[in-house]
């Protein structure tokens, strides 16, 4: 449960902030493709480390219409230099064998830049066998080499669509519903009024970062699915994130605000450094049920 709960500081902002992110850039798109085949540490812990969560939810702006439906969430994939594309293809593997209707994508496919994916696309292409399709909307490290489109390309040539912005309609059972996704909040340039102008408010919305929850529940959409906080990717038992990227606390797990839901994943990559602690990798199975 979340009522408007706000840090003192807000982490999106401030010289702290910036300094972070220009160094996370030059890091990630100059010196992490120099060590690419040659350190892949996250490789072995991803495979111990990750699970699949599963949860099921009734948004009360949901069609009632539509039949039940399997969505699976990834987010954070960010394909580079911690991982190798095996690793990443049998976890792909296994999780399209629990057949879900549609598959999220939630942002942050790559590390630093638009080639990071060159060698994961085989990986990731079972993702589009979902029957109603699998979805992208961009993160902020889609952006760290300044040109969005082509990981937009390269996810259209193994049949992921990207959407910024934009929304479609799509159909399950004897209903139909709107999926919409919105560009990145911190370097992206996310338009409302262009994703609501075709279709109305969005039904499932991809927001890589949770703090449009607030906004999208003012907008009238009944489920938003994030990741971007990682779930802290280091915590110690029982404590918070040591790095908060959200400034409404929202940084893992199921959250309900007035008659929206949100899902924030903790994601599958790794960022920063190698390793994860106490926010494990995951993926998330979401059952939605039209409400009664």
């Amino acid at each position: 449960m979340t009522g408007r709960e706000r840090r003192r500081l807000n982490p999106n902002k401030g010289l702290l902030k910036v300094l972070e992110r220009r160094v996370d850039v030059l890091v990630s798109r100059f010196l992490y493709p120099h060590l690419l085949g040659l350190w892949h540490p996250y490789s072995w812990l991803l495979p111990r480390r990750f699970s699949l969560a599963e949860i099921s939810v009734s948004p009360g702006g949901w069609p009632k219409a539509v039949a039940p439906l399997k969505v699976l969430l990834i987010s954070d994939i960010h394909t580079g230099i911690f991982l190798k594309p095996e690793v990443l293809a049998e976890i792909v593997i296994s999780l399209m064998e629990l057949e879900p209707d549609l598959v999220a994508v939630a942002g942050d496919a790559v590390t630093g830049q638009a080639n990071d994916l060159d060698i994961f696309l085989s990986a990731l292409a079972p993702l589009s066998r979902a029957p109603l399709g699998a979805w992208y909307c961009h993160g902020n490290h889609d952006y760290f080499d300044r040109d969005p489109e082509e990981i937009r390309k390269r996810l259209r040539w193994i049949g992921v669509t990207t959407l910024r912005n934009e929304s479609v309609i799509l159909t399950q059972g004897d209903g139909r519903f709107v999926l919409g996704g919105i560009d990145d909040r911190i370097l992206g340039t996310p338009d409302w009024d262009r994703l609501v102008s075709e279709h109305g408010p969005p039904h499932l919305l991809l927001a890589h970062h949770p703090d449009f929850f607030y906004e999208a529940e003012a907008h009238g959409v009944a489920l938003t699915l994030s990741g971007h906080t990682h779930g802290g990717q280091i915590r110690f038992p029982n404590g918070p994130p040591l790095v908060r990227q959200s400034q409404f606390c929202l940084d893992e797990g199921a959250y309900t605000y007035r008659s929206s839901l949100l899902i924030v994943s903790r994601g599958l990559g790794s960022v920063g450094l190698p390793w994860r602690y106490g926010a494990d990798p995951e993926a998330i199975l979401i059952e939605i049920i039209p409400p009664k």
